[in-house]
């Protein structure tokens, strides 16, 4: 016997602010519960298809903190494209020592970079294009793309580079409020 429910939830398609803004909610509250989701990416994000409310799904490489850890040292894993420039550069240092396993010291904050990068990536079609051209690539290739892509991103978009340092800024005082407000500023 099976349990059927209807399709609830739908995948998000496009972002405009009200999801931005749930977007870093949710990543507000995980961050609360001391949980790094690892995997935050557009197919990770589906909406209710009754209240429009965003939802973020597969919690596979996710893990947890200590109370008193700030940074979790684990092998990497999910879709490293929409990592930060510093998880990106020592991921790419990495792959360039060929190491066998690789590791990253995954910060509290690193899914709210993630976040950031998607709603990016989202809301403006020619980043979407660029950054898909990239995704086919040889992994070391690839890694050193986004890398690039993020960087060239974070020198040329004034808007893009105020919020980099809002993150930075989160990472000491876990106030996500300039964040939310910041956001908006993208669209």
């Amino acid at each position: 016997k099976f349990i059927l429910f209807e399709n609830f939830l739908k995948p998000l398609e496009s972002i405009k602010v009200p999801q931005a803004e749930q977007l870093i909610s949710i990543i507000e509250y995980l961050h609360k519960c001391r949980i790094i989701h690892r995997d935050i990416r557009p197919e990770n994000l589906m909406v209710n298809k009754t209240c429009n409310h965003l939802k973020l799904i597969d919690f596979g490489f996710a893990t947890t903190l200590e109370d008193n850890e700030n940074t979790i040292e684990l092998e990497i894993a999910g879709v490293v494209s929409f990592g930060g420039l510093q998880f990106l550069k020592s991921y790419l240092q990495e792959l360039t020592a060929t190491t066998d396993y690789i590791n990253y010291n995954y910060e509290r904050t690193f899914d709210l970079q993630c976040a950031l990068n998607v709603v990016m990536y989202m809301k403006d079609y020619k980043i979407a294009n660029e950054f898909k051209l990239l995704k086919h690539l040889p992994l070391l290739e690839r890694v050193a793309g986004f890398y690039k892509f993020w960087l060239n991103l974070k020198q040329n978009n004034e808007y893009y580079n105020d919020l980099i340092n809002l993150i930075e800024n989160v990472s000491n005082s876990s106030d996500f409020e300039p964040v939310k407000r910041r956001i908006k500023i993208l669209f």
